[in-house]
């Protein structure tokens, strides 16, 4: 990280500098003012106010911490805390979740290299009020927030004052209202699935969807599986199934007859082998997410290995870049970065029969 504490401001964010060129005094002295310091007198004080509220100055407190540091001699690296926002029933909860974990834990990692701590704050039981009271005792100015559910589905609301905080979406793209956002790229693994099953001779390629998981991601997976298959390789679709019952998953398989099924549905390769069908036999199975299959560690299962650490570390960069740069509030043009995760061979899709490899669509 830069030394260079000038470059830590927004360049559309008016400076201290700006401030006293406005006031028609040192920047020593419009710092002073805003602290209330005795040495200023109460009209200069109340001018320079004045024109801070104008100009809309926010001072901003990670280049406060740095100035505080190297007063003192410290090296210029700000510690402060960011939150991590916890919607999960019980305080141990999140821990089941494995896509979850990993968002945790390279948010956490993340956050420890670059000096900051992460508090983990439980929303249970508590209304937005009180939530945001306990982020502002806490000093807690950034804060990342997971994919959530809410009694009726998957939630829209985050539970906080958007305006005056700096918020980062971690593993989706929050919509209503658009927020910056660290997230897998999951049109891309769609795609990715549908291209390596192609070369191996797959034609018959189904895909089965968890209305949770689908909601969650904008419907991102059946997209890059779709638009891949049809308009890339000249394919034709069968009719998709999405749903969290075991029988429809099973019905649907009997009139689809799919050759191989793409899917992020994490209890699907359980359903298919209580139900006696041989994986990958009878019909194959290419997970969007081999590291959360139900029954089945990430070595037996084929598809993409997803970088769930990588979205976690990713969303604490973009948020300190965000403070740094004074941001908060609904953003205007939403950044969002997406990582990219890989396919993975595994014993749940073979190469496939001959007859299999000649077959037209």
């Amino acid at each position: 990280m830069k030394n260079d504490l000038a470059s830590l401001g927004s360049a559309s964010a008016p400076s201290m500098e700006t401030i006293a060129a406005a006031a028609g005094v040192a920047t020593s002295t419009v710092s002073r003012a805003l602290k209330g310091d005795a040495r200023i007198s109460p009209q200069t004080s109340r001018r320079i106010r004045e024109i801070t509220e104008r100009l809309g100055y926010r001072p901003n407190p990670l280049v406060s911490a740095l100035m505080t540091q190297l007063r003192y001699g410290h090296p210029p690296v700000a510690r402060c805390n960011l939150a991590w926002l916890d919607f999960f029933p019980g305080p141990e909860d999140w821990r089941d979740d494995p896509v979850q974990v990993a968002f945790w834990q390279g948010a956490q990692r993340q956050a420890q290299r670059l000096g900051y701590a992460i508090n983990r704050i439980r929303t249970q039981d508590k209304s937005p009020k009180r939530l945001a009271g306990q982020l502002h005792s806490r000093g807690i100015q950034g804060v990342l927030v997971p994919p959530f559910d809410e009694s009726d589905g998957l939630a829209t609301t985050i539970p906080l004052p958007l305006d005056s905080l700096t918020i980062v979406g971690v593993g989706t793209r929050f919509e209503k209202p658009a927020l910056h956002y660290s997230s897998d790229d999951q049109f891309e693994y769609g795609r990715m699935a549908v291209q390596k099953l192609w070369e191996r001779g797959y034609r018959r390629i189904g895909y089965v969807g968890e209305p949770r998981v689908e909601k969650f991601v904008n419907g991102r997976f059946f997209a890059g599986y779709y638009s891949t298959l049809c308009s890339e390789l000249g394919g034709t679709p069968l009719p998709p199934l999405v749903s969290a019952r075991d029988d429809d998953a099973i019905e649907w398989l009997r009139q689809a007859k799919p050759d191989v099924i793409v899917t992020a549905n994490r209890r699907l390769l359980s359903v298919l082998r209580k139900a006696g069908l041989r994986v990958p036999d009878d019909v194959a199975l290419a997970h969007l997410n081999i590291e959360d299959v139900e029954g089945a560690s990430a070595a037996e299962v084929a598809g993409i290995r997803q970088d769930n650490v990588g979205v976690g570390a990713n969303a604490v960069e973009l948020l300190v870049s965000l403070l740094y740069q004074n941001e908060s509030g609904i953003p205007v043009h939403p950044r969002g970065i997406q990582v990219h995760g890989v396919w993975v061979d595994g014993p749940t899709v073979s190469r496939p029969k001959p007859e299999r490899q000649t077959a037209t669509n």
